[in-house]
Parts: structure tokens; C-alpha cells; sequence
């Protein structure tokens, strides 16, 4: 239960870290405070548009100041879209880099490609190292070392037993969810 709590608040954190990276991105800053900036002025200039004009030509004025942020908006999420997508294809360009220069790095790319192997190399210890656990673990499962007895008086009784445990599993069930709304909050 530990473990399934410990994965939806990792999660959850992990949600949570890309939302304050991207909330955190420059572009995006810059776009916020843009935005933020020309409501002010927006405000501004309502204010003296409602002193010499006609209710209509103020509502027109607001109205395509909000259709005019709405778009700001959008089009800084799709430029945020396409710095994401821009990284992605620099890691392949890179990646393609590497397959293909591997054996005889050049120049600058020499250190660079040193630090692939190393970090190559660790990955490569540690699953085999995973792989020596998971087969030790299976050996070990071959010989139960665990025996579990039910024993319920009547069937009614191991019937009641197993609706408190369902009740108290969902009970752990919704205070994590609880959690994870409040998390995302």
C-alpha cells in the first residue's frame, strides 16, 4: 500500500516539477508579464475611452483587446509546444551524431562522447546488477519460505472481514486522491 501511495506522490511531484519548469520558462514569464502589462494598459485606456466615447465603442475597444490576449496567449503555448519539439530534435540530431561518429569523435565531440560511454557504462552495471536480483529473488521463490492460513468461524464472518478490508483499502484509496487534488492545487 506504502508503495502505491509512494508512485502517486512521486508522480504527482513529478507532474508537478514540468508545471513549475514551464511556468518557470522565460518565454513564458515574458508572455505573463506582457499580458499583465497590457491589461494595465488596457485599463488605462478603457478608462479614457468611457469618458469620450459611446458605450459601444468602449465594449468594441475591450472586446478586441481580450480577443487580442487571447491569442497572445495561445500562440505563446504553441511557441512553448515548439521549444519542446525544437529539443526533442536536437536530442535525435544528437543521438544520430553520436551513432555515427562513435568510433572516431572528433574535436570537440571527443569529451563529450567519453561521457556517453562512462554514462553508458553505469547503466550497463546497474541492469545487470537488477538482472543478478531479479534471478536471485526468483531462486528464492522457488522454495516458499511464507505459508498464509485464512481461517474465518463461518463464511458470514470471512464475508465481513473482507468488506472492512475493502472499505479501509478505498478509505486509503480516496485519501490519496485527496492528496494528489490538494498536491495539484
Amino acid at each position: 500500500m506504502a508503495d502505491y501511495k509512494d508512485i502517486i506522490t512521486g508522480t504527482i511531484s513529478n507532474i508537478m516539477g514540468k508545471v513549475k519548469e514551464v511556468a518557470e520558462n522565460p518565454s513564458v514569464k515574458d508572455a505573463v508579464g506582457k499580458v499583465k502589462a497590457a491589461a494595465e494598459d488596457t485599463v488605462g485606456k478603457v478608462k479614457e475611452a468611457a469618458e469620450g466615447s459611446t458605450v459601444k465603442e468602449v465594449y468594441d475597444q475591450g472586446a478586441n483587446r481580450v480577443k487580442s490576449y487571447g491569442r497572445i496567449a495561445k500562440l505563446s503555448l504553441e511557441m512553448n509546444g515548439d521549444y519542446e519539439e525544437l529539443k526533442r530534435v536536437y536530442t535525435e540530431i544528437g543521438k544520430l551524431c553520436y551513432d555515427q561518429f562513435k568510433d572516431a569523435p572528433e574535436g570537440f565531440f571527443a569529451p563529450l562522447f567519453a561521457q556517453v560511454e562512462e554514462i553508458s557504462a553505469r547503466i550497463e552495471r546497474n541492469e545487470a546488477e537488477i538482472e543478478a536480483m531479479k534471478a536471485e529473488t526468483a531462486c528464492h521463490q522457488e522454495e516458499p519460505d511464507i505459508s498464509v492460513e485464512i481461517v474465518a468461524d463461518s463464511v458470514e464472518d470471512a464475508a465481513e472481514e473482507y468488506k472492512a478490508a475493502a472499505e479501509e483499502f478505498q478509505s486509503v484509496v480516496d485519501a490519496t486522491e485527496t492528496e494528489g487534488s490538494a498536491t495539484e492545487e
